[in-house]
C-alpha cells in the first residue's frame, strides 16, 4: 500500500486548485454586450459565474447584443445607459417593439428595503387597459382604442374615482421620466425608460470603505478582495475572514483532515497485518525440523 507522504502532493494540488479558483481576476475588467454600453462594479457579466465581484441583483446578460438586467419577478429589462458618477442607471421594458403607441407589459415594482430607488425626476404612471364602461369628460387614449373598449392613462395621485378594476380588462402601473403631456407622449416615455439610482450595498458598505470590492461565490456568500490574493471582512482588517467564508475554509479543512486520518488508519492497519503475517511466517519450521 502506499505510504502517507504519498498522497500528500495530491492534498497540495487540492488546495491550490480550490485556492486558484476561488477568486476573480482582480480589479475586474468593464465589459460591453456590443451597443456602446460600457459596465464596471458593482455591475458584473452574468457569465462571470460562480464567482463575481459586484452587486448580486446588477448582474447583466447580453442578449443580442444588447444588456439586460433583471430586476422584479425576473422581468428582463434592457439597460440603455449607466451614470457611474450620479450612481444611476436607465433601463426600459425589454419588451418592447418598434410600435409608437405601446402596452406596457407588466407592473414594474422596486422593493423599497433594496439599495435600488427610482431618481427624483421618475414618477408612477397608471395605466386601465380595455375598459367596456367608463367615465365621461375623461380623454381615452386614442391609439389604443379598439372598437367600444378604451384604455386610459393618469399620473399616480390623480386616478379620477371609478370603479377601474371592475370596468377594465387590467390595470397596470409603471415608472416613467415625464416631460411633457402622459395622454399624447406616453409612448415615448415608455421607450425612454425610467432612472434608478443605486445606494452602496449594506453588507458591501465596510468593505469599499477600505477600498476592496465585494466579492460573491456560487452560494452567494459575501466576502471582500483587497487585491492580496484572500478575501476578508474589509481591507483594514486583512486578517478578518468573513464569517461565512471561514465556515467554508473549515469544512474543507475537515474534509482534508479527515480524508489524511483515513489515509493514516489504513496505513498502519495495513501494516500491522504485515507484521502479523510476517510474524507468522517466521515461526515454520525449517531444514526439516
Amino acid at each position: 500500500m502506499a505510504s502517507l507522504h504519498q498522497f500528500l502532493p495530491s492534498i497540495f494540488l487540492f488546495i491550490f486548485i480550490i485556492k486558484g479558483n476561488s477568486l476573480p481576476k482582480y480589479p475586474p475588467p468593464s465589459f460591453s454586450c456590443g451597443d456602446g454600453v460600457d459596465f464596471a462594479y458593482p455591475f458584473w457579466q452574468q457569465s462571470q459565474k460562480p464567482n463575481h465581484f459586484g452587486y448580486t441583483s446588477l448582474g447583466v446578460t447580453c442578449i443580442n447584443k444588447t444588456p439586460t438586467i433583471q430586476l422584479d419577478n425576473n422581468h428582463l429589462y434592457r439597460v440603455k445607459s449607466v451614470n457611474y458618477s450620479k450612481n444611476s442607471f436607465v433601463v426600459s421594458f425589454y419588451e418592447l417593439g418598434d410600435t409608437t403607441c405601446p402596452v406596457a407589459p407588466h407592473d414594474v415594482v422596486i422593493n423599497s428595503s433594496s439599495f435600488l430607488t427610482y431618481s427624483n425626476n421618475v414618477k408612477l404612471v397608471n395605466f386601465f387597459y380595455n375598459c367596456t364602461v367608463y367615465p365621461s369628460g375623461v380623454e381615452p387614449i386614442k391609439c389604443l382604442q379598439v372598437g367600444a373598449w378604451l384604455s386610459y392613462v393618469f399620473l399616480d395621485g390623480s386616478v379620477p374615482k371609478f370603479d377601474w378594476k371592475t370596468n377594465c380588462d387590467s390595470l397596470v402601473t409603471i415608472p416613467m421620466s415625464i416631460e411633457s403631456s402622459i395622454t399624447t407622449d406616453f409612448g415615448k416615455g415608455m421607450k425612454q425608460g425610467f432612472e434608478l439610482k443605486w445606494s452602496k450595498s449594506v453588507e458591501c458598505a465596510s468593505c469599499e470603505a477600505s477600498s476592496g470590492l465585494c466579492v460573491y461565490d456560487n452560494e452567494q456568500m459575501f466576502s471582500c478582495s483587497c487585491g492580496k490574493g484572500g478575501r476578508y471582512e474589509n481591507c483594514h482588517e486583512l486578517g478578518l475572514v468573513s464569517s461565512k467564508f471561514k465556515w467554508g475554509l473549515l469544512s474543507i479543512g475537515l474534509l482534508i483532515c479527515c480524508v489524511i486520518i483515513g489515509v493514516t488508519i489504513l496505513y498502519i492497519v495495513k501494516k500491522r497485518k504485515d507484521g502479523i503475517y510476517k510474524r507468522g511466517f517466521n515461526r515454520l519450521p525449517t531444514g526439516g525440523k
